[in-house]
């Protein structure tokens, strides 16, 4: 057996049957990179798996990389992912509690952070989140609600059920709100002025206006008994007996009279009969109940009021109420 050097500038090895030629300067780029093992921390650009090396070279897989240890630290510039969808938090049985935390830090003056939290359930962001203008945050499964700016102006725009604004005790609208229009933005359905009026419209026509006065209304204004600049008529033919829904009413009658019961009315209820005929009607005061006369506090049980008569009942209570009007004896 010898032992020595070799000095040689080129190596020829049978490659299939065919000489081939390789210097001695490349055969360090000659070694196995299929499904390396790399057992130190060696800057990974090179080819050769050598513990603690570093390469200055570009890298070319084929197969899986395997990395194991606590750190890996890649100082490329540009980091290019073929990949659509990284996985984070891949561990053997992950929960949620392993996923807590998870997320994406940058590096600055402080941490700009964005991680799933578990005790919330949701994704929490650090800092701002800026869009762009008609760039829109969508809510819900079928974009239901958007929020966006169009460059000029801002939208709030829900296409399914009611929007609501709400804090913790009361339904709100926050101001500067100026107005509200129809879906298809072409009408006025109410205006909030700041420091002024708040006016409201039907079908594009304002209806109602607040002043500094008090309340401006165009057209008329009803409650369940009818127009509140008329007093609602109540007609009656033959002998009645007064029920609550009268309250604030005219109850003319052309024969019978009337019958006023105990405990029907409130206090501060009023009710007008008007003797609708030729001859003289009986007011009547039910059983329990006390029906004085304004001109002499007389509490007589029956009253007479004359042809075409009226008179007006003040209630002061369910059992106490007052009577004047003429005609009236």
């Amino acid at each position: 057996m010898a032992y020595g050097k070799i000095k040689a500038d080129t190596f020829v090895y049978d490659n299939s049957g065919s000489d081939v030629e390789i210097t001695v300067s490349s055969l360090g780029n000659k070694a196995n990179l299929n499904s390396p093992t790399f057992t130190g921390t060696p800057v990974v650009p090179g080819y050769a798996p050598l513990a603690g090396a570093t390469f200055t070279g570009n890298v070319v897989m084929s197969a899986n990389l395997t990395v194991q240890g606590t750190t890996t630290t890649i100082s490329s510039t540009t980091i290019e992912v073929a990949d659509k969808n990284l996985e984070l938090g891949k561990v053997s049985t992950p929960t949620d509690t392993t996923a807590d935390g998870g997320g994406i830090t940058l590096k600055g003056a402080s941490d700009k952070t964005f991680n799933w939290v578990d005790a919330t359930d949701a994704w929490t962001s650090s800092e701002h989140i800026a869009l762009g203008d008609n760039k829109k945050l969508l809510v819900g499964t079928g974009s239901d609600l958007e929020i966006y700016h169009n460059g000029s102006d801002s939208y709030i725009v829900n296409t399914v059920g009611n929007l609501t604004l709400k804090d913790d005790s009361q339904l709100i609208v926050r101001a500067p709100i100026t107005a509200i229009k129809s879906a298809d933005n072409s009408e006025l359905c109410a205006k909030f002025i700041e420091d002024g009026a708040v006016e409201l419209y039907h079908n594009h026509v304002k209806k109602l206006e607040t002043t500094a006065a008090g309340v401006t209304v165009t057209g008329t204004v009803t409650d369940s008994k009818g127009d509140v600049r008329s007093i609602p008529v109540n007609s009656k033919t033959s002998a009645y007996t007064l029920v609550a829904a009268d309250a604030g009413k005219c109850i003319p009658n052309t024969t019978g009279g009337w019958t006023i019961n105990n405990n029907v009315f409130s206090a501060g209820d009023a009710v007008t009969l008007y003797n609708n005929s030729g001859s003289d009607q009986t007011i009547t005061r039910g059983s329990g109940a006390t029906m004085y006369h304004a001109a002499d506090g007389d509490t007589s049980t029956t009253r007479t009021l004359g042809t075409r008569g009226m008179a007006t009942i003040y209630f002061l209570n369910a059992s106490e109420f007052t009577i004047s009007g003429a005609g009236l004896s």
